[in-house]
């Protein structure tokens, strides 16, 4: 598991940090770990605002992005759950906003940001 997940429950909302890399070959497998990890914390803790920090190496195939977006409810995921994910650069953007727009399409919140200060305004909206 080439990836670690931190966390801290705050009054408003589950801050989430995850660091890593992508292993091809793995990447849908590690990806659904990661968010039915994250979907766990959320129910454990009653919070349905996230806000996630994603700081991974590499990248997820178009199909990858597309099969991870459309299991959600199986690992957990629900449209209750609002997501406001923070990259750390415009590449990451860029690659993740594919995912962004089909988790839209499929009725779930999420949407992403450069900064935490804009992420976390959005997330408390």
């Amino acid at each position: 598991m080439p990836y670690t997940i931190e966390h801290r429950v705050l009054p408003e909302y589950l801050e989430v940090h995850v660091k890593g890399t992508i292993v091809e070959g793995n990447e849908l497998r590690e990806a659904k770990e990661r968010w039915s990890t994250i979907a766990s914390l959320c129910r454990s803790t009653d919070r349905h605002l996230v806000l996630a920090f994603l700081d991974l190496e590499g990248q997820h195939s178009t199909s990858s992005k597309f099969n991870l977006v459309d299991a959600a409810a199986n690992m957990g995921w629900v449209p209750d759950y609002k997501l406001s994910v923070v990259v750390k650069n415009q590449e990451q953007f860029n690659h993740l906003s594919f995912t962004e727009t089909v988790m839209n399409n499929l009725g779930y919140e999420m949407k992403l940001f450069l900064n935490k200060r804009e992420a976390r305004k959005w997330l408390l909206a």
